[in-house]
């Protein structure tokens, strides 16, 4: 395992906490207690996916509770389904740039299992959360240019693209397959650094290749790219739930988020 020398270590705290306090300056953390939320279940679910229905039910109410109206009746499908045909489409649309608030702290205070007239399992939820109202809106002169991101691959051939943000900022890339998902940049050989406004980069750099492959016939991949004002990092396992929850923790002013969809294809089984 490498190791990581000491000065590195005091470098991303310092980063970290001048990150979140410039972030908490943006928001307004509001408590809400006893929320409740409902869900009934199918043939096809089990008691935790019925049960995690209903806790993001309780989510939506919250933020609706908490005065965060806008995008709800549109994100509420996400929040319901929680499925990758849903986060696909997520990542397609404006709701991530444009949505007002996130829950946080989940404390279930009860849980209530019966089975309703046709036998269906209920699941009723009662929470206490906290809610994350931000208070900025989305910076229009903020934005990125993309170039060079196609949509076919052969496999065994190096994805390479150019980014040029409108403002300094600093840029996280994920990669999602349905065979793994990963963070493309940074990574070992390539450390996070700012970019500068107006600048055009090329991905990767010279110490990198970004191969892409596939065993299957053809296999969909989508790319995300996070710009971001200050270099937040990324800690989670990287899979579309934890991507979207760690978009939400960053106020709408401070990002912008580019998504990307492209196949890569076994060329000799295209000929089989």
């Amino acid at each position: 395992m490498k190791k990581i020398l000491p000065s590195v270590v005091l470098f991303w705290i310092f980063i970290f906490l001048n990150t979140a306090g410039y972030a908490q300056e943006k928001v307004e953390e509001i408590n809400v207690h006893g929320i409740q939320g409902v869900a009934v279940g199918s043939d096809l679910e089990s008691v935790d996916q019925i049960t995690q229905r209903a806790i993001n039910e309780a989510k939506i109410e919250a933020l609706k509770k908490a005065g965060i109206a806008e995008n709800i009746a549109s994100f509420s499908d996400f929040f319901q389904s929680e499925n990758k045909e849903k986060y696909e489409e997520l990542f397609t649309s404006d709701i991530l740039s444009d949505i007002r608030g996130s829950v946080k702290d989940i404390e279930i205070l009860d849980a209530k299992k019966f089975f309703d007239q046709t036998n269906r399992l209920r699941i009723e939820v009662l929470i206490n959360c906290t809610v994350i109202k931000y208070l900025t809106e989305k910076d229009i002169t903020f934005d990125a240019w993309i170039d060079g991101v196609g949509m076919f691959y052969p496999s065994e051939t190096n994805l390479m693209f150019k980014v040029k943000p409108s403002k300094d900022s600093y840029l996280k890339i994920f990669i999602l397959s349905e065979s793994e998902a990963f963070q493309l940049f940074p990574n070992d050989k390539e450390l996070s650094h700012l970019l500068k406004a107006n600048t055009s980069y090329d991905f990767p750099s010279e110490l990198m290749e970004y191969e892409l492959y596939t065993d299957k016939k053809s296999e969909v991949h989508r790319m995300i790219m996070v710009f971001m004002k200050e270099d937040i990092p990324y800690t989670n396992k990287v899979e579309y739930k934890k991507i979207i929850d760690w978009i939400f923790s960053i106020p709408p002013d401070m990002r912008v988020i580019k998504s990307f969809g492209f196949t890569v294809v076994q060329e000799d089984k295209m000929k089989e």
